[in-house]
Order: C-alpha cells, then sequence, then structure tokens
C-alpha cells in the first residue's frame, strides 16, 4: 500500500493584521503576552514534561488508527509516524535518564509499554 506524503506550507504572520488582509501593520501591539485577540484559552494544560510525552502518546494513538484525528475526525492508519513517536518517546527517556523526577520515569515506562503493546495490536489488525 503506497502511502501519500502530505506537503505544509509554513507563512510568517507575526506582525501583520489577519482582519487586514495580512498587511503588515506599523505601531499595531503584536505581542501576543499583551493582545487580547491572541491570548491561548484557559482550557489549553500546562505544558510541563509529562505534557509532552502525552502530546507524542496521542500522535502515536492517532496514527494507529485506534482515535479519530482530532483535526479531520476520520480514522487513519500510519504505523511509520505511530513508530516515530513511540521512538521519540524513548529517546527523551533515555536522554532525561538522571534529570526527571521518579514519577515522570514511571509514567515514560507506562506509556512506552502500553504504546508498545497498542501497536504490535494495531499492526496485527492490519
Amino acid at each position: 500500500m503506497e502511502e501519500k506524503k502530505q506537503r505544509y506550507t509554513v507563512k510568517d504572520k507575526r506582525g501583520q493584521d489577519p482582519e487586514d488582509g495580512g498587511e503588515k501593520v506599523a505601531g499595531k501591539n503584536t505581542d501576543p503576552q499583551k493582545n487580547d485577540k491572541l491570548k491561548q484559552p484557559e482550557s489549553l494544560p500546562k505544558i510541563d514534561f509529562a505534557t509532552l510525552v502525552m502530546s507524542f502518546a496521542s500522535a502515536a494513538i492517532i496514527n494507529m488508527g485506534k482515535v479519530p484525528d482530532p483535526m479531520t475526525g476520520q480514522v487513519q492508519q500510519n504505523f511509520g509516524f505511530a513508530q516515530q513517536n513511540i521512538d521519540i518517546i524513548a529517546l527523551l527517556k533515555e536522554k532525561t535518564k538522571g534529570n526527571v523526577s521518579e514519577e515522570e520515569e514511571k509514567m515514560m515506562d507506562k506509556v512506552l509499554y502500553e504504546l508498545r503493546l497498542e501497536f504490535v495490536e494495531a499492526k496485527k489488525g492490519n
């Protein structure tokens, strides 16, 4: 089965007024800390090490096809991306050894164990 590669275009819109067609606006407050329009919703989780690990774990689960992609609402399998996300967590575990709390270490162990089991199950079902 041939996988289609997605291409992304990134545009730097910092310092632009979206209501003005994206034109650069001199003198406007473009500091995200001070601009009410650009503030993040209160419902976002606190950014910490556990949040980082769980974001990679969530991406792995989505790419295994276990849950729908929150952006598209579709269930898709991409085992390469799933494996890559699991490998990133393993790399973080290796590179942070001795620099994380015991609780964070146990969390990574548990997440890696569960993801690896889910990965094997997902591959068998395919």
